[in-house]
């Protein structure tokens, strides 16, 4: 009987001390995490845990610091030690009773770290699981404490991506479990956000909320140049201690055709040696100096491929370092640095973009000059020098069937930025009569455009036609962005 009754106090004991408190130091080691200062991150959870031995909220930090490791760096290790490390955390936060919304919510996110990482890898049937297990604790969790915003950040992530699948896909969703609207998801992390510049405990996850936002509005909505946007990526404090939300603000500025003002948001960020690299802003930085024909872009190239330890556009780099090459007048240069493309880090391509760029090696092909400059100038958003590049040009300028379509493509592009429609629809069309037998984008790319300009004239039917007519192309670049642009415009359309 005495040894049951130890045993029982030691049991009750171990429960009454879990507990789960942002306290002031968890605050800021959360912070210097989301900085990408680990050391001083682990420093924090280090005195917390000496402080108050009690609290679970370290461990959760240690997570977040584990998912930035595994999802920037793209190693295979790191992955291993995410899932490890917080499969046992999920395990002691369960030794408990869930008595705090803190505690369920922690396990839900850390599934969703898990499954973040897991879509780097294309490990989907394990994302989908983890995303399935997290939803189901998202829910439990508003179901219980309805008031609790921090639940907000992950519901409204995936109410806002299943929301986004068409009708016809969205049996899938269903089947798992999965609910939800992108307005329903959008709504529930704008109303975070307003929760975070008024409540002191969560001001921690403005900045992710943000980001989130960012990237949702970005890729869901139609109109990526919303003033709530703008306001919000405008209003943001100590953006060059912040590496995620210098990204959030260039890609909205990219988004938009604002080149120049990319440029000045990379340059001036600042990088300490306390703080690790977020290695995909050199890429964006040469990117953005390449689009204003900058070759000093090449050096912010090199240094993405010398930091960066993973594969996601690794290949699209070498690429435009080829390119540098090749308007600078050196052939071999190009050729030599395309077979990158090919050799680099592994033969898969994960991204869009890399598997163009290997697509692109393996043709063999030069690319016309003043297509490529016409190209980047575009991307840049410098509309009318875009233009010059292609005044007094014919079809017959160009003589391979590659050109002849990109030129045709292009005019479309630039007619289009220029509010000139009808020169946009009519070379449109001749861009997909023309591709029929080529694996190029520019004929899906011209479908999902053409259906986008019939959206934003709220002519319903063509678009949702357009946009399946882009679905029903395959096997072509950037076959995975183009394919899931019309997918949110179907799901715009269709709910």
């Amino acid at each position: 009987m005495r040894r049951i009754l130890f045993l029982f106090f030691i049991f009750l004991n171990l429960t009454v001390k879990a507990d789960y408190q942002w306290t002031e130091t968890c605050l800021s080691a959360y912070n210097y995490a989301s900085k990408l200062n680990f050391k001083q991150s682990q420093l924090l959870i280090a005195e917390e845990k000496k402080q108050h031995p009690t609290n679970q909220i370290p461990k959760f930090i240690e997570s977040h610091i584990d998912f930035l490791k595994a999802f920037i760096n793209e190693n295979e290790d790191d992955l291993a030690k995410l899932k490890e490390n917080n499969e046992k955390r999920i395990s002691e936060f369960e030794e408990y009773d869930f008595k705090s919304p803190y505690q369920r919510l922690c396990v839900a996110e850390m599934y969703m770290q898990i499954a973040l990482v897991r879509i780097k890898f294309e490990e989907y049937i394990g994302c989908v699981y983890n995303v399935r297990k997290a939803y189901k604790l998202y829910e439990k969790n508003q179901k219980e404490y309805p008031q609790f915003k921090p639940n907000l950040r992950g519901l409204g992530l995936i109410h806002a991506i299943v929301g986004a699948i068409p009708r016809n896909y969205a049996w899938a969703a269903s089947l798992l479990g999965l609910t939800g609207t992108v307005d329903q998801g959008l709504g529930e992390l704008n109303t975070l956000l307003a929760a975070t510049y008024h409540e002191h405990k969560i001001e921690y996850l403005r900045d992710e909320t943000i980001v989130m936002l960012t990237f949702l509005e970005m890729n869901l909505s139609k109109d990526k140049n919303s003033p709530n946007i703008r306001y919000r990526l405008q209003n943001l404090d100590d953006l060059n201690e912040k590496p995620f939300l210098q990204f959030s603000k260039a890609v909205f500025h990219i988004s938009i055709g604002e080149n120049d003002s990319v440029i000045s948001i990379l340059a001036n960020r600042k990088q300490n040696s306390e703080t690790a690299p977020l290695p995909y802003l050199d890429y964006m930085e040469g990117t953005a100096l390449l689009n204003n024909l900058d070759y000093s872009a090449i050096n912010h190239f090199k240094k993405f491929i010398r930091i960066f330890k993973g594969k996601s556009y690794v290949k699209s780099a070498w690429q435009r370092i080829a390119w540098i090459h090749l308007l600078q007048g050196d052939e071999e240069g190009y050729l030599t640095n395309m077979l990158n493309c090919k050799t680099t880090k592994t033969i898969d391509a994960f991204t869009d973009e890399d598997k163009a760029s290997v697509s692109d090696a393996n043709k063999g092909d030069i690319p016309n000059l003043i297509l490529l400059r016409a190209r980047l100038l575009f991307d840049g958003g410098y509309y009318t020098r875009a233009l010059n590049e292609l005044a007094c040009k014919s079809q017959t300028n160009f003589p391979t069937q590659r050109d002849k379509l990109e030129f045709t493509y292009r005019l479309a592009r630039i007619f289009d930025k220029q509010n000139k429609i009808d020169n946009a629809l009519s070379l449109y069309e001749q861009t997909i009569k023309n591709s029929a037998d080529y694996d190029y984008y520019f004929a899906a790319y011209s479908a999902f455009l053409i259906g986008k300009i019939y959206e934003d004239q709220h002519n319903k039917t063509k678009a949702i036609k357009y946009y399946k007519i882009t679905l029903a192309m395959r096997d072509h670049e950037y076959q995975n962005s183009i394919d899931q642009k019309a997918k949110s415009g179907l799901g715009r359309l269709e709910h």
